[in-house]
């Protein structure tokens, strides 16, 4: 009984043994890691815009000039004279786009006239606002297979082991069949 079990025992670890040769002799699959960086940044931009229009204006002002009255006739008409030649001079007007502004003195009304034309106004403010929210960076590492064919030398000695552990279980044999009487 105990020859069976030497026996069993021997078959066994050399099948273990050329198992293990087989399968750790064949070409390895090495990997190699490639980073790819990834950046994501996420930009806000808010506008903001305020416009006031002022409506055009258009004025007028007619103020009445008083006529002197001291008692005298010879007195009064010369000062009315004179006061109508001042004012008399004071006509003018002016003109730029739609604005303009013009002031006379009308003799038959006695009246001084003041007209002025403002145009639509507009003014604008834009505020803008940049906020950058985030920032994102990711590294991801992506495997890539490659796979590398066995050099000469790397073959040569798999041949090596190969016929070392042949020769070992041969010989191993050999002595397992010399010291049991089942081989025989």
């Amino acid at each position: 009984m105990k020859q069976i079990i030497n026996k069993s025992f021997a078959i066994s670890l050399l099948l273990v043994l050329l198992s293990l040769v087989f399968i750790g002799c064949s070409s390895a699959k090495k990997y190699k890691q490639e980073n790819i960086l990834l950046k994501s940044e996420i930009q806000r931009r808010d506008s903001l815009r305020n416009v006031i229009i002022n409506q055009a204006i258009d004025d007028k002002l007619i103020t009445p000039v008083v006529q002197s009255n001291t008692g005298n006739k010879e007195v009064d008409s010369l000062v009315n004279a004179k006061i109508d030649e001042i004012l008399s001079k004071l006509n003018t007007s002016k003109n730029s786009g739609d604005n303009s502004y013009k002031l006379e003195f009308n003799k038959l009304t006695k009246q001084l006239e003041f007209y002025s034309k403002m145009a639509q106004t507009k003014n604008e403010n834009t505020t803008t606002k940049t906020a950058n929210d985030k920032t994102i960076i990711k590294v991801k590492k992506i495997p890539i297979e490659i796979e590398k064919p066995l050099s000469k030398l790397e073959k040569f000695l798999m041949v090596l082991g190969i016929a070392t552990l042949l020769f070992i279980g041969f010989k191993t044999v050999g002595f397992i069949r010399n010291k049991t009487s089942l081989w025989v």
